[in-house]
């Protein structure tokens, strides 16, 4: 908590906390109310107080592990996934409505998917080869065009995000 000489304000209405502040989550949200917001919220069971833990002596823990990173290899799904799909599906005795439910999508989506008129994410495409043990994503290869500057791998700039649109006079 803030020490004595500095001045709070609640996050909620803005004015100038005056006595005890109070830390609470609103909505999922921790912020620092005044007595007042936090007394309106804790009616309406918007907000709860967060409790500040006893000091306790504890040993030392290990580490948390790092989060994984996404990777950053991109992926494509191979010209005739489809057809892939479909062959697996039945080579296993599966109906699309069985396949469907294990996938976890709608029995349309997979109908959509397996006559080729849409191309599954690239997160259920992984679901799909995992569950069918079939090969249906692909790494891109991206051609680098030569440049003057050198930029470290896997970095993005502006110009890799954006799509610039011309209007049209």
């Amino acid at each position: 908590m803030p020490g004595k000489d500095e001045v709070l304000y609640c996050e909620m209405c803005g004015t100038r906390i005056v006595g005890r502040p109070y830390r609470a989550l609103v909505d999922g949200v921790e912020m620092v109310l005044c007595a007042s917001c936090y007394m309106k919220l804790a009616r309406s069971g918007r907000a709860v107080l967060i409790r500040e833990p006893r000091r306790q002596k504890t040993l030392p823990r290990k580490p948390a592990p790092r989060p994984r990173r996404p990777s950053l290899e991109l992926y494509d799904i191979v010209e005739d996934y489809d057809e892939r799909i479909r062959r697996a599906r039945e080579a296993r005795g599966w109906t699309r409505a069985a396949l469907a439910q294990k996938l976890r999508i709608s029995e349309t989506m997979l109908r959509k998917i397996e006559t080729g008129k849409m191309k599954p994410p690239i997160d259920l495409a992984r679901k799909i080869e995992k569950l069918l043990k079939i090969q249906i994503l692909e790494p891109v290869e991206i051609e680098e065009e030569e440049e003057d500057y050198r930029r470290e791998p896997g970095t993005l700039t502006l110009g890799d995000v954006v799509v610039v649109r011309k209007d049209e006079d």
